[in-house]
């Protein structure tokens, strides 16, 4: 599969209803079971947009975030005989996707130094306090969310930095909707505490 497969388009499936959009993709699938690559790369299309938003909250990063994309589709590739046709695509690709991004933030810093950012050319010392300031607090949220149970930062990486509704949560996680509400309730009600120093603080400096 060509990495130029990876920088086509991703809003292809607006315009189509949920029942349109799942008979292509059981087509695309049959076709890629039976060797096709073109049609595993057009699925790829399909969902590269929402790959990457998942990897780039579990990563912080985008450039890596797009190459743990590109391995989790080769790895969705390699295993497509495992999927079962009869369930959506997504669900059983987030799974390969979430193992292959904790296999990697394993390994290495989740976070880099925002220092790094200041060091290729001068800055106005305003606007540096300002980004500084700025890329301080965005820190301090990740490393919040760094900080919460598994369970309580995955859901709120799903619904707050990868964008996904109530539905495709429940699809990826496989729990229901009902519970995806109650999760992300107690999840954002962690967050809220481990931040709650940083929220007056904004507050005091608005008022």
């Amino acid at each position: 599969m060509s990495s130029s497969v990876m920088a086509m388009p991703q809003n292809i499936m607006k315009k189509e209803s949920k029942d349109q959009a799942h008979a292509i993709e059981l087509r695309l699938l049959k076709e890629a079971l039976k060797g096709n690559r073109d049609a595993f790369g057009d699925l790829v299309m399909r969902y590269r947009g929402q790959s990457l938003r998942i990897a780039v909250s579990m990563t912080g990063d985008i450039e890596t975030a797009r190459d743990l994309t590109q391995e989790a589709f080769i790895k969705a590739y390699r295993a497509l005989g495992t999927f079962d046709t009869q369930a959506p695509f997504l669900p059983w690709y987030y799974q390969i996707l979430r193992n292959v991004c904790r296999d990697y933030l394993r390994g290495r810093n989740r976070f880099r130094n925002m220092v790094d950012r200041f060091k290729s050319k001068p800055t106005r010392r305003a606007n540096l306090i300002d980004d500084v300031q700025r890329d301080d607090l965005v820190m301090k949220v990740r490393t919040a969310v760094s900080k919460l149970k598994p369970r309580d930062r995955e859901i709120i990486e799903l619904k707050h930095l990868a964008g996904f509704d109530y539905r495709e949560i429940s699809d990826m996680l496989r729990i229901p909707k009902g519970t995806v509400m109650s999760r992300l309730f107690y999840a954002r009600k962690a967050l809220k505490e481990l931040l709650q120093d940083d929220i007056d603080f904004i507050r005091g400096e608005d008022s």
